[in-house]
């Protein structure tokens, strides 16, 4: 007998995810990657977008994505090796509904036949977008908007041969904002200025829900 895989393998971060190439993420695979990248104790945690296709079987209502669609973090204990707990905080990003305990809520989870049901998962990068007089940079995608961040921070640093340390230093201080000698740099865009040329970067969200389903977002 010979096995088709009809699926490929998929880089998130360091993780690699075996996924069939029509589908989006499911929650299964979601919560699996979430436990391997807690499992390495990590600086920084992913973020992903769960949507949900119902509310439960006496819930009839009509909801827009961005009321079906809740914010969740690796960093919950649901997730995180050792821990006393079990729980997975999630925020929906209509703004209604913050910090609600999803686990008790899903039926994926403990919230039982008549629990929420997951439509689709995707997990939530940072693109890192580079622009100037003389070409466009290679973009680059981060799991964490601090390391985007940072990275942009760097390149900025380098085009005005500024202290990255420093520069970065005041950056945070300022609520991820700065101002140096020819460049700029706030929550989602830097710019910088020589005598010889300009630069540019920006910093996009993409929502990853697949092989083949990759949206960019807007800043938010």
């Amino acid at each position: 007998m010979t096995t088709i895989y009809t699926g490929a393998i998929f880089r998130i971060g360091g993780w690699l995810l075996y996924m069939e190439r029509n589908d989006c993420m499911k929650y299964e695979e979601l919560k699996k990657l979430f436990a391997e990248h807690e499992g390495s104790h990590p600086e920084y945690h992913l973020t992903a977008y769960i949507t949900f296709s119902s509310f439960g079987p006496e819930n009839h209502n009509d909801y827009d994505w961005e009321s079906r669609t809740y914010s969740i973090s690796s960093d919950n204990k649901a997730f995180q090796p050792n821990m006393g707990g079990y729980s997975i905080f999630g925020s929906c990003l209509d703004g209604i509904d913050c910090c609600l305990r999803l686990e008790r809520l899903m039926a994926e989870e403990h919230g039982g036949k008549d629990g929420w049901v997951v439509d689709e998962c995707c997990v939530v990068g940072y693109l890192l977008l580079e622009g100037g007089d003389y070409g466009v940079g290679s973009p680059k995608i981060f799991y964490a908007m601090e390391l985007a961040q940072q990275e942009m921070l760097s390149r900025m640093a380098r085009f005005v041969c500024a202290d990255f340390a420093s520069l970065e230093k005041r950056y945070r201080k300022n609520g991820c904002e700065v101002d140096g000698d020819c460049c700029h740099a706030g929550r989602y865009n830097a710019y910088a200025s020589t005598i010889k040329d300009s630069g540019s970067w920006r910093i996009k969200p993409v929502y990853i829900k697949g092989l083949l389903d990759i949206t960019i977002g807007d800043e938010q």
